[in-house]
């Protein structure tokens, strides 16, 4: 499932709208480095590590997008940057209290730049950087008890960040960003506090070509009609119980289906909000692991007594952000029927975050991946949509 995120990434490189009269000169390299400081609670710093501080560096290789239409996708972001990157975070370096340790972090991610403002010497704007990142120190509760941060050698890794730049001559950038990071399974594997990262770095790039000029926005939006968009969406994922790690030390990885439908108004080419009904449904047989488990760890609570059912119903208002054939989107949502357990996700409010391309001439199906959280903070599944 990582695996179809990941190869999700590139896809944005197709919706990206060039014509052919257009020089194959706006490819740039970027040289990032910087610090961060691992974000985390009073519980790590007494059974971890004393201190975390860490050094970062990032390799860059992007595009500047382009076109001739002043009405493209590429116009309408002010000819965002797209492209590939590595990011190392030495985190290994942190003073510890006793064996238990992290690994240096490895992550290669996609990435978009987009500039709120650019003249020929200066830009402000943020990019979004996503892909995977590997590390090898993993929980064992022998030999790595006290590292809950990760439980897999393999993590998703997220990377929203501000940044200004300066261009002292025509292909030279310098950059100064303030980035936050967060890498984790997305409860695909458990323990997993996941690694959240603030950083500061600066960078260097090099751009064949001069970065191009935003256009004036007072031209007509090409062929676009506001209009409804509406969906029907099936999806299949994975969720570890951490009642069924708390009462026995180790876990399940527990398919979850959802299902569902939405409606959005796209009232400009890259915007759309709307509501979606959506549905959550879980194996019989996870139901009976979390009653036993309950049982186990709230018995003043009578779990006996509980209701327990595999479908849950909620409403949530979406929003949408349409780049081509791509769509990055929002949820934010209320249960309206919930019966999982007296004390499994027993919160009343939900969140996603998702991406997907869409493939008109299939008559407008498409794939996607999106995290359902609770708390704005902490996963409950990774889904294939």
């Amino acid at each position: 499932m990582f695996w179809a995120l990941f190869v999700a990434v590139p896809l944005l490189l197709p919706c990206v709208p060039l014509t052919a009269q257009e020089p194959e000169r706006r490819w740039n390299v970027t040289v990032m480095a910087g610090a961060g400081y691992m974000a985390h609670g009073a519980v790590h710093e007494e059974k971890l590590a004393r201190s975390f501080w860490y050094p970062t560096a990032d390799l860059r290789v992007g595009y500047q997008t382009s076109s001739d239409d002043p009405a493209s996708y590429a116009a309408l972001f002010n000819f965002p940057t797209v492209g590939l990157g590595v990011n190392w975070k030495g985190s290994g370096h942190f003073d510890w209290v006793g064996k238990s340790h992290l690994s240096d972090l490895l992550s290669v991610y996609g990435f978009f730049e987009q500039d709120f403002i650019r003249t020929r010497v200066f830009s402000f704007g943020y990019d979004v950087s996503l892909g995977l990142g590997f590390n090898n120190a993993v929980y064992d509760k022998v030999e790595n008890p006290d590292n809950d941060i990760f439980s897999s050698a393999m993590a998703l890794y997220v990377g929203p960040s501000l940044r200004v730049a300066f261009r002292p001559v025509r292909h030279l950038e310098l950059g100064l960003a303030g980035r936050y990071t967060h890498l984790s399974t997305g409860r695909l594997a458990y323990p997993n506090m996941g690694f959240n990262g603030l950083e500061v770095t600066a960078s260097a790039r090099y751009a064949l070509e001069e970065p191009r000029l935003p256009v004036r926005r007072d031209s007509p939006k090409a062929d676009f009609k506001k209009r409804m968009l509406y969906e029907i969406y099936a999806g299949y994922g994975a969720h570890r119980c951490s009642l069924e790690w708390e009462a026995t030390g180790k876990t399940t990885p527990w398919p979850t289906y959802t299902f569902g439908t939405s409606a959005c108004y796209q009232y400009s080419p890259i915007l759309s909000s709307g509501l979606s009904l959506d549905f959550f449904c879980f194996p019989g047989e996870l139901q009976r692991c979390v009653a036993r488990n309950e049982l186990i760890l709230y018995p003043e609570l009578h779990p006996e007594q509980y209701d327990y059912r595999p479908l849950c119903v909620g409403i949530s208002a979406m929003q949408q952000l349409h780049y081509g054939n791509f769509t990055a989107w929002v949820q934010v949502g209320a249960y309206l029927y919930k019966h999982l357990g007296v004390m499994e996700q027993p919160n009343g409010c939900y969140q996603r975050i998702g991406g997907k391309v869409v493939f008109p001439r299939l008559a407008n199906t498409y794939l996607g991946v999106s995290c359902k959280a609770h708390y704005f903070s902490r996963a409950a599944s990774l889904d294939f949509i």
